[in-house]
């Protein structure tokens, strides 16, 4: 949407490219990925291996290399929670969890660029390496919501360019333009990557239909629908955000597919 925007409370850089070479971890032997990031495992756990797309709870204590802590769960006694691979956190810890499965513990060196960069956070110095001592508690497989599957046959394209299909039409009132709606919704690049989910944070947008406060595929879309109603839409470059996108996240001349959920209209 174009002015709610990406809300995730870890971080937002750019996501790193995972590392293609395997890296078979052993106790307490340090390895380094292609992106620079060092793991050291100091316990194997017995646990589900863990994938893009699970959600995963983890205890950590992040220091700097000068052994200073900046924050740590432990010392809060509660854990933190995620969905790997959907940029809820700094690119370092997404790529290093993938090598981890239920019950691991390990430590991790962070390199500037899969951390804050040059960014001088509350904490943490500009350019800062990053330490991490992690323990994985718990694995939720599969957490991420999935791409609506629609046939050929029932998209509908407008003549502004937008694609949609309804997927459930609803049986509440209609979204018009003037009303104020509640949207739940999952936004996907074309490779199928999320970029943003108000469903993994557990809360809805709202917004005024029509008067410019989300993407013109997005008010043209959900007038489409009813309270309860759910669609796939698919929105071209110009209806979403331009030939310059919203990098990092949200690259140039980028067409977005979106589930939405039309949850209450006002």
């Amino acid at each position: 949407m174009s002015y709610y925007f990406l809300n995730f409370i870890f971080l937002f850089f750019s996501f790193s490219t995972l590392a293609q070479s395997a890296v078979k971890l052993k106790i307490n032997e340090e390895n380094t990925t292609a992106s620079g990031l060092k793991i050291k495992l100091t316990s194997s756990g017995k646990g589900k291996s863990i994938i893009k797309g699970d959600k995963v709870k983890i205890h950590y204590v992040g220091t700097l290399v000068d052994g200073r802590i900046f924050d740590s769960s432990r010392e809060r006694n509660q854990p933190f929670e995620f969905v790997l691979g959907m940029k809820q956190v700094i690119a370092g810890w997404d790529e290093a969890i993938l090598y981890f499965k239920l019950g691991d513990k390990a430590i991790i060196t962070v390199p500037p660029d899969l951390g804050y960069g040059d960014v001088q956070m509350a904490k943490i110095p500009a350019g800062s390496f990053l330490v991490f001592d992690l323990e994985v508690l718990d694995v939720f497989k599969d957490f991420a919501p999935k791409q609506f599957v629609v046939k050929s046959k029932d998209i509908v394209k407008t003549s502004s360019g937008l694609e949609y299909s309804i997927v459930g039409q609803g049986k509440g009132v209609k979204a018009e333009k003037g009303k104020t709606v509640e949207v739940h919704y999952t936004g996907f690049l074309e490779n199928g990557d999320i970029f943003d989910s108000s469903v993994l944070r557990g809360q809805p947008i709202s917004f005024r239909v029509g008067a410019g406060m989300v993407i013109p595929g997005w008010d043209e879309g959900v007038s489409f629908l009813n309270v309860g109603g759910k669609a796939l839409l698919s929105i071209p470059y110009e209806l979403a955000y331009g030939e310059n996108g919203r990098p990092p996240l949200i690259p140039p001349k980028a067409r977005l597919v979106f589930n939405i959920e039309l949850v209450s209209v006002k």
